[in-house]
């Protein structure tokens, strides 16, 4: 059966919730399976046609070691192994299906002086996704959160609904043959 893939790497909840409310978006046309970085499967299995991954800016960056180890003395957050996250999975997994898609979210802190210039996560992830050949069906989509422990600002975790339903109709031809 053909499936889609949520991996998400988050540092206070913020970009899970994200990518549940994207699984939502998707589940009326995909059935979407949501998973962390560090609990994702070394390898995306051919029944997967769209692979969703996202998380914070963090530092300007995706998160890295460095920056879980300070989310995690700095503001409390809950990391069990701050070696791990969406990037070192992105650079080891293995991508198996010739049909596989791809997308990416980030979410960001809503600062006018900060939105330009936070899509550094994004774009690495579209990157890394390219680099495995995947085909992206939408650009990148950012989500706000109030300060860096969030919360999302209102309205955000409708905006990934609807952006996880554009991904499926952007994806449902692709389905039917």
């Amino acid at each position: 059966m053909t499936r889609a893939l949520v991996v998400f790497e988050s540092l206070f909840g913020d970009a899970e919730a994200i990518a549940h409310a994207v699984a939502e978006g998707l589940s009326p046309t995909i059935p979407p399976d949501v998973i962390a970085a560090a609990d994702a499967p070394d390898e995306v299995p051919g029944d997967v046609r769209l692979l969703v991954v996202g998380g914070p800016n963090h530092a300007l960056a995706m998160p890295r070691p460095s920056t879980r180890e300070g989310a995690v003395k700095q503001y409390g957050a809950e990391i069990a192994d701050t070696s791990r996250g969406l990037h070192e999975w992105l650079d080891a997994v293995q991508v198996v299906g010739q049909d596989t898609r791809g997308a990416a979210f980030d979410t960001r802190l809503e600062h006018p002086k900060l939105l330009v210039k936070m899509d550094h996560a994004s774009r690495t992830e579209e990157k890394l996704l390219r680099r495995h050949g995947l085909r992206l069906v939408a650009p990148a989509e950012h989500f706000l959160v109030a300060d860096a422990q969030g919360p999302l600002v209102d309205g955000e975790q409708d905006r990934a609904r609807e952006w996880g339903a554009t991904l499926a109709a952007r994806l449902a031809p692709t389905l039917s043959g």
